[in-house]
C-alpha cells in the first residue's frame, strides 16, 4: 500500500512543481515585462528620439546643399573663365580679319569695305571685351 501512497505522491510533488514552476516563471515574466516593456520607459526612451532624426536629416540636407552649391560655383567659375578665353579668341580672330582685310590689295574683284567692316562690327553676336 505505501508503494501505491508513494507513487500518487511521487506524481503529486511533480505536478506541484510544474505547477509551481509555471506559476513562477509567468510571475517572472510578468516582472519582465513591467520593468523592461513598460510603457512609460518606452515612451521616455524614445522622447526626442522624432526631433533628433529630423535634424539629423535636415543637416544633411544642409550639407548636401553646401556641397552642390560649392560643386556648381567652381562649375560657373570654370564656364565663365573658357568665356573670357572664348571671347579673348574671337577678338583676337577678328582682328586678324581687319588685319587681313586691310592688308588686302590685290585685284580679285573682291573688296571688303570700310562701310562693310563697321557693318561686321555691329552684326557681330559676341560683344567685345569680358563676361559678366
Amino acid at each position: 500500500m505505501f508503494g501505491l501512497l508513494d507513487k500518487i505522491g511521487t506524481t503529486a510533488a511533480a505536478i506541484a512543481g510544474v505547477v509551481a514552476g509555471t506559476l513562477l516563471t509567468a510571475a517572472l515574466m510578468s516582472l519582465y515585462v513591467w520593468l523592461v516593456h513598460d510603457p512609460a520607459v518606452a515612451s521616455a526612451a524614445r522622447e526626442g528620439f522624432v526631433t533628433a532624426s529630423e535634424k539629423l536629416a535636415l543637416q544633411g540636407q544642409i550639407e548636401e546643399m553646401r556641397r552642390q552649391f560649392k560643386v556648381a560655383e567652381a562649375a560657373a567659375a570654370s564656364d565663365r573663365v573658357r568665356a573670357e578665353a572664348a571671347n579673348r579668341e574671337a577678338d583676337d580672330a577678328w582682328k586678324q580679319y581687319e588685319a587681313a582685310v586691310a592688308a588686302d590689295t590685290g585685284d580679285d574683284g573682291c573688296r571688303v569695305t570700310d562701310g562693310d567692316l563697321e557693318w561686321l562690327r555691329h552684326s557681330r553676336s559676341a560683344p567685345h571685351g569680358s563676361v559678366n
